[in-house]
């Protein structure tokens, strides 16, 4: 399986006079849902830093607008948008009388200790604070005791990404901050602990400055800490897309920079794509052209010599636990030959012609949306109009789009679990054990086909918890269910 995701950074969101960053911005999100329709959608959006200009309340009004857009073009929800503070993030006005840094390992420890309260974070960075905690309400909220966190982890079709954000914003002040910014050791220690018990396949490290803005003091172990703990390590703040692979002792990461979203357009505005499969990490960088029309296109400058400006570079981890010798896994049977790459139980229509129901059709497509995304839409009507035929000509047209296939599931009752064990046994070819309950044949079979996009339709008949469906008789209804969601009631 693989996993993409976008990396944005730098977008310097402020008030006054919004036309040149609207012209770039807008154009940043009507080219993210070109580039989905077209077959690179991305299933996560990874920002670090700078999304207001100066950490002020009303920027993060207009923040919030712009990643509502941003996500909706990419047909993603809210918890697979992940934010980390810039220096932008920090209201300067509001540092009178704070440290401007820390002189020791003693002061380090100390000022990091979760029990002490973080001033520079609740009052340098409070609007960017109450911002986060807003916007991804529900979901995850910022901490308040520590530069690291909130530590996650998202699965992503059976891939566990786990997600480390930190904040190197915390001791921001002016332009002479290199050398001078903290994440604290204390900090990072627990909070890789965190990510260490999520397990995750793939760990990613999420810091708006590059590692050599770090003071002193707790520079070589931050990055020996996250060279031993993590994947990827991806900033912005430099404004220019870079990837490097460093080693030490301690291990070896990816680090990847997204270069500046918005920085005007006198100068370059940069985002990029990269995507995970098979161990290696293709990167996609994509820059903003205004001439001959305001548009997001590949950065042909990174890669120039690479096929489609686009190249892979391997997880060192990844690379090197696929290189490890194995043991020789005992003989078993041979196994089924594997399933044909589309499956359905639906059947042709032969030469039987079907008309009169395009507009239907169209509508039906229109609802359902992409087939990457949860759907459910009911078909209602009096009986002998026609429910049954029409889904199922929708599901012989539309068969393509849906990889893990299109069937059919009679919803009489106790009939579910039977058609989804024959599915799996027919079309998915599972190897059900001999005692395996009829239940857990049926679970097992949806669980397979959520894996990927699915198309299912159901009939309902009369029970209790088919009386009524969105206002209209059960029994006079066909239900599809468009890319399932497995773990969900889908009832």
């Amino acid at each position: 399986m693989k996993v993409t995701w976008l990396h944005v950074s730098d977008f310097h969101i402020r008030g006054g006079d919004p036309y040149d960053r609207d012209v770039v911005l807008k154009a940043l999100v009507s080219s993210v849902k070109e580039f989905r329709e077209h077959g690179r959608a991305p299933d996560l959006v990874l920002a670090t830093g700078d999304m207001a200009y100066s950490g002020k309340a009303d920027e993060y009004e207009l923040a919030t607008k712009f990643f509502d857009a941003l996500l909706d073009a990419a047909r993603l929800k809210r918890r697979c948008l992940f934010v980390i503070p810039g220096n932008h993030d920090v209201d300067q006005d509001l540092s009178v009388g704070l440290a401007r840094t820390l002189g020791s390992r003693e002061e380090a420890d100390a000022y990091f200790n979760p029990a002490i309260p973080k001033i520079h974070l609740t009052q340098k960075q409070g609007a960017f604070l109450r911002w986060y905690n807003g916007y991804f309400a529900g979901i995850r909220a910022l901490p308040e005791d520590s530069t690291c966190g909130p530590v996650e982890a998202i699965d992503v079709r059976g891939v566990k990404i786990g997600i480390l954000p930190l904040n190197s914003a915390l001791f921001c002040q002016d332009d002479y901050d290199h050398g001078k910014l903290w994440i604290g050791r204390r900090c990072l220690g627990a909070a890789i602990d965190e990510l260490r018990k999520l397990a995750a396949h793939v760990n990613v490290a999420l810091v708006h400055h590059p590692l050599d803005w770090l003071h002193d003091v707790e520079r070589p172990n931050i990055r020996a800490e996250l060279q031993a703990a993590v994947d990827l390590v991806l900033r912005g703040h430099l404004h220019e897309t870079d990837i490097e692979a460093v080693a030490s002792a301690s291990g070896r990461v990816l680090h990847c920079a997204a270069g500046a979203a918005y920085d005007t357009r006198r100068w370059p505005n940069r985002a990029a794509y990269a995507t995970i499969e098979g161990g290696r990490l293709t990167l996609f960088p994509i820059r903003y052209e205004d001439q001959p029309r305001e548009v997001w296109t590949v950065d042909p400058s990174l890669f120039p010599r690479e096929d489609n400006y686009e190249k892979s570079f391997p997880i060192p981890r990844l690379a090197e636990a696929g290189a490890e010798p194995r043991a020789v896994p005992p003989p078993r049977p041979p196994e089924r030959a594997p399933a044909p790459r589309f499956h359905s139980n639906i059947p042709s229509r032969r030469n039987l012609p079907f008309v009169g129901r395009e507009g239907l059709l169209d509508e039906i497509l229109k609802a359902l949306g992409e087939p990457s995304r949860e759907g459910v839409l009911v078909l209602h009507g009096l009986p002998g109009v026609g429910k049954s035929e029409l889904a199922r000509e929708f599901a012989r047209r539309q068969g393509a789009r849906y990889l893990a296939g299109t069937f059919f599931v009679d919803a009489a009752p106790g009939a579910a679990m039977v058609e989804l064990a024959r599915i799996g046994r027919n079309f998915l070819s599972l190897d059900y054990p001999p005692d395996l309950p009829l239940q857990d044949q049926g679970l097992q079979a949806l669980l397979t086909l959520g894996a990927s996009p699915a198309l299912l339709t159901r009939l309902p008949r009369p029970s209790a918890q088919f009386r009524r469906l969105g206002g209209v008789r059960a029994e006079n209804s066909f239900v599809f269910f468009g890319s399932i969601a497995v773990g969900k009631n889908s009832d």
